[in-house]
């Protein structure tokens, strides 16, 4: 019996150092139930979660993207020290697979549910609190919230990080929207670059059309002069020729008379 109270001992006191083990490398901070309205700002995770886990700090945020009632989604999340500024804080972190307009704000695919990236060390070391103006001192309220857009933060479980992550990816407006239809980093910027100019200079429908008729030769050359004249028909014998004819006919009447 002794033995059984003794290993059941060591198996509870495993356990309970299981449990602590885990709770100093891990924490879930639950955020916001509720959407927190159009560029509002999220529940904070607070410095006190990240100086728990030291070094840097692996966060896994559980996200519902909340389509607009009217006009077009934006699903952005913006991290920010925000009780020193609402700046973005994104060029201090990094990600495998976060991808990040260039103004700093998260860029989420509908229907996406989680978004992870790693705070370093340096970065959440810095997070600042308010200051009482009457002490000087912060209040404790030093942590991490996110500006959103169409976007719910539910949850962050923090845990170490592997030191494998690399820089984020950056996007552009339009790709960013690409991203939001669900394609891939790969797939938006391929299908950004691909896309043709939205209006180029239209060819000309129809060219300078050929002229229907040519200069048309002239159907007919000029004739050549005719040098000859001919003298025009009227029915009349030439006075040369009725002399001749006369002078003939006298003629013959001399014969004639001589015979006789």
């Amino acid at each position: 019996m002794k033995l059984k109270k003794i290993f059941a001992a060591v198996v509870a006191a495993a356990a309970s150092a299981t449990m602590m083990a885990v709770s100093a490398f891990a924490a879930t901070v639950q955020m916001n139930a509720d959407y927190a309205g159009d560029w509002g700002a999220s529940a904070p995770i607070p410095k006190a979660e990240f100086e728990a886990i030291g070094g840097d700090v692996k966060v896994v945020l559980t996200v519902e993207t909340k389509k607009p009632p009217i006009g077009a989604p934006n699903y952005l999340a913006k991290p920010m020290n925000m009780c020193v500024s609402w700046d973005a804080i994104t060029d201090s972190l990094l990600s495998d697979t976060a991808i990040a307009k260039n103004d700093g704000f998260f860029v989420f695919a509908e229907g996406q549910t989680s978004l992870e990236f790693v705070v370093p060390e340096s970065v959440w070391s810095e997070f600042k609190g308010y200051v009482d103006a009457a002490t000087g001192e912060e209040d404790g309220s030093a942590c991490l919230a996110f500006q959103t857009k169409d976007v719910i933060i539910k949850s962050a479980e923090l845990s170490a990080a592997d030191g494998t992550q690399g820089a984020i990816r950056r996007v552009d407006e339009e790709q960013s929207a690409y991203i939001m239809e669900g394609k891939s980093y790969e797939e938006a910027t391929g299908a950004a670059e691909a896309a043709p100019a939205e209006t180029e200079a239209a060819p000309a429908e129809t060219e300078a059309a050929p002229a229907e008729t040519e200069a048309a030769p002239a159907e007919t050359e000029a004739a050549p002069a005719d040098t000859t004249t001919t003298a025009p028909t009227t029915g009349n014998a030439s006075a040369a020729a009725i002399v001749t004819v006369m002078a003939v006919a006298g003629a013959a009447a001399l014969i004639s008379k001589k015979r006789k």
